[in-house]
């Protein structure tokens, strides 16, 4: 892979708003068109966005000299257009549509952000085809091996800037724990320019036992990365409909991901009477301005699903369960506002939207739940991230924040970044990253300030990595 450089930039104060998103909270243009390049095939991208309720004409020309084309896109859809162009090639765009829409670009089709060049790079870093290192096999022995589906994204990047990239190799096919599913990992030192060689970083102890879902969280005052996960032997299931459950457990490294500590199993700690199933959500953690360190968790009972945290307030040496943040929903986000409280960013078993409430630190009671329609949500797991750069120490505070999903109230499907910059009371800013199908995400601020998504596309298309700038975001 060739290597790719860097451009910095500034996060732009805000004032403070509400904590839940107003219901018409996307105050940009009604049609957008952003460059990119596809850094495995050395492709231009252009990708036009149509968020009117009629279907729309966009007028292509360029890249080259005497070219030009039309593409008509779908009402509230995108698609993209793409020339394979050879690395550091010259490149002029204008687009235009009725109604007055008109947009210029023009520079090098090269990997890296910098200036002159696209200010969003993609690159796929686990697929179907690629081997894993380490792999467990029905034998016992670790060896190179291939999955058949690869899911689930979780991202962090550690104090030194390490970027850390996990996946479920799911061996067998895509169905979800308990299978053959053990945890794959790949490192950047360079800021996603290069990784490291796809590896088993987790895995059972046989293969009729699976680990997945992971989620990573960074302790910022000692440097340490947990990396949480869920083992699964056969009929415990979160679904099933036993007394079965998975286990949460965790590892950690000291040495940005390099090496993991021996499981530690969290079940006994957190799981409380009358649960019936729980497990950890994949993506992330988060750590509070106090040093709390803070995992989403999901549980089940007789009457159905709720979702909370599991907090540690010693660095990671004891753990113990937070307060509900809300029920009928599934995997979420916790997210610190500039004012301190804690927001859980939730998943509803209902399509339709996102869901919010609202805790001073997590532990303490959480306010009601309130229905998020600036954020529609077809029952994803999606991201929402502090823009804070990834430095040693208690994290600050910030009132600018970034959420990812798939933008679609019934279907994964346009994989959207948005960026608030009032506690995400109105989010004025977003792109498309992968039009057409998508799934999970889980999103990082490099050490440079430019922004990583990691994202899956469906069961068996792969896991791909996009970098891009907030000014690419927000201009």
């Amino acid at each position: 892979m060739r290597r790719v450089g860097f451009m910095g930039c500034v996060a732009v104060a805000a004032t403070v708003g509400a904590v839940v998103p107003a219901a018409a909270a996307d105050e940009g243009s009604p049609l957008a068109a952003r460059t990119s390049v596809d850094c495995d095939r050395d492709e231009l991208r252009l990708t036009l966005e149509n968020r009117t309720g009629k279907a729309r004409t966009f007028t292509v020309t360029g890249p080259r000299t005497g070219t030009r084309s039309t593409r008509e896109v779908a009402p509230g859809g995108s698609t993209a257009v793409r020339w394979a162009l050879p690395d550091g090639a010259r490149y002029t765009l204008r687009v235009t549509a009725p109604g007055g829409f008109r947009t210029d670009d023009a520079g090098r089709a090269s990997c890296g952000l910098r200036p002159g060049t696209p200010g969003m790079n993609t690159t796929r870093l686990f697929s179907t085809d690629a081997p894993f290192q380490e792999m467990l096999h029905d034998d016992g022995r670790e060896r190179p091996g291939t999955a058949r589906s690869v899911r689930i994204p979780a991202l962090a990047v550690t104090n030194s800037g390490t970027l850390l990239a996990v996946t479920d190799a799911r061996v067998d096919g895509p169905p979800d724990l308990p299978a053959d599913i053990q945890l794959g990992l790949r490192r950047s030192t360079d800021d996603g320019a290069t990784w490291s060689a796809p590896r088993i970083a987790v895995h059972a102890a046989s293969t009729r036992h699976g680990t997945g879902d992971s989620s990573l969280l960074v302790d910022r005052v000692t440097g340490r990365v947990f990396l949480f996960y869920n083992y699964a032997r056969p009929g415990t299931g979160f679904f099933e409909r036993n007394a079965k459950s998975m286990r949460v457990m965790y590892v950690t490294s000291d040495d940005d991901g390099r090496t993991w500590s021996r499981p530690v199993d969290l079940t006994p700690r957190v799981k409380k009477p009358g649960w019936t199933k729980l497990f950890a959500s994949s993506g992330h953690g988060i750590q509070l301005r106090s040093g709390r360190l803070v995992q989403p968790l999901v549980h089940r009972d007789a009457r159905g699903t709720y979702a909370e945290n599991i907090v540690s307030d010693d660095h990671g040496r004891t753990w113990r369960t937070g307060a509900l943040a809300g029920s009928a929903v599934n995997e979420s986000k916790p997210v610190q506002r500039s004012t301190g409280v804690l927001a859980q960013n939730m998943r509803h078993n209902g399509k339709g939207a996102r869901y919010y409430a609202v805790s001073p630190d997590g532990t303490r009671p959480f306010g009601p739940m309130r229905r998020a329609d600036a954020l529609p949500d077809p029952a994803n797991n999606a991201d929402e991230i502090s823009y804070l750069r990834p430095v040693p120490g208690r994290p600050g505070l910030t009132r600018t924040v970034l959420f990812s999903n798939t933008a679609s109230a019934t279907r994964r499907h346009e994989l959207t970044v948005r960026l608030s910059r009032d506690d995400g009371a109105h989010w004025p800013y977003r792109a498309v990253l992968k039009p057409g199908r998508a799934g999970y995400s889980a999103m990082a601020v490099l050490r440079d300030g430019s922004v990583g998504c990691l994202y899956e596309v469906g069961d068996t298309g792969g896991i791909y990595f996009a970098r891009f700038t907030p000014e690419w975001l927000t201009r």
